[in-house]
């Protein structure tokens, strides 16, 4: 089974995802007069013949990180600061903020992108013999630095399994239960530590998935768009729920990528970041190498 840790920042608490394999096989069946098709009907056969059957369907419908030879990339990151200041602050930001969004812009980001979860973020803020930076702003960088290093580390380690072919992976488990619905299949599965729900819809399209573990719960609703490769990774909705607090202490992230081509692997060229009621992101994402061998 596919796992990955995510730690979001201090406000959401700890979460944990994974994605695995769904089992079902396509079987065309007749619907009534005026009634949606049902899902195709799963059929009888080896677990085995079964699994294999849908890794090739699977395998061929969504556009994959796998499929390109991804391991990581590299970028410069142009942070939105005035959108930034202008959500916490709630609205136009005062002298005193464009002061701070002036000096924050002046920092050079680079994101280490890599699929094994190592992401990290290098922060350099500008050097000034002549005129050291005060207390107040060497703290308010910091903590920016603290603040866009876990929120770019942590929608990347989101956004990896569903893009790095895990939709089509094999569970390896035999603690497994496929149900048929109406309209798709749903798929739980578990193993010691985590459990997981994945619903997809009758075309074996990932719609829901919901992942436990003994301290949160994430559950994520994706969005898929057509590429030259099959279903990339569009948006998606994560909702972050810690086991020991009360629904209101759930927090949501919407995430929007843009993708671009660089030696014909895509890769995020802007991710837009909103925690309603918290913060709004928006990174840009240029001078982009890829890495085709993890390191």
């Amino acid at each position: 089974m596919h796992k990955f840790r995510f730690t979001v920042p201090a406000r959401m608490s700890a979460a944990a995802c994974v994605l695995a394999l769904f089992c079902a096989l396509v079987q065309a069946q007749t619907p009534p007069a005026g009634a949606p098709p049902p899902a195709p009907a799963l059929q009888s056969g080896s677990a085995a013949s079964l699994n294999d059957t849908l890794l090739a369907k699977a395998t061929s419908l969504y556009d994959s990180t796998a499929k390109s030879g991804l391991h990581g990339f590299d970028c410069q990151v142009h942070p939105d600061w005035d959108k930034i200041m202008i959500s916490v602050k709630k609205g136009a930001p005062e002298a005193a903020d464009e002061a701070k969004v002036a000096l924050l812009s002046t920092v050079k980001i680079t994101l280490h992108a890599r699929l094994n979860g190592s992401s990290t973020l290098d922060w350099h803020p500008p050097e000034s013999t002549d005129k050291p930076l005060d207390p107040a702003a060497t703290s308010m960088l910091d903590k920016a630095h603290q603040g866009i290093a876990s929120m770019l580390v942590g929608v990347l380690k989101l956004w990896t399994p569903l893009v790095d072919g895990s939709v089509a992976e094999s569970l390896g488990e035999d603690d497994m239960n496929i149900v048929q619905t109406g309209d798709g299949y749903t798929l739980r599965s578990k193993d010691k530590r985590y459990q997981l729900t994945e619903e997809f819809d009758r075309d074996l399209l990932l719609k829901h998935y919901i992942a436990v573990d003994s301290g949160s719960t994430v559950d994520i609703v994706p969005t898929f768009r057509l590429s030259t490769r099959g279903l990339l990774l569009q948006s998606f909705v994560a909702r972050i729920q810690p086991q020991v607090a009360p629904p209101q202490a759930a927090h949501e992230m919407h995430i929007d990528l843009e993708y671009q081509t660089i030696s014909a692997i895509q890769i995020p060229a802007r991710i837009t970041v909103e925690v309603p009621n918290v913060v709004g992101m928006d990174f840009a994402l240029d001078g982009c190498s890829v890495n085709p061998a993890s390191n």
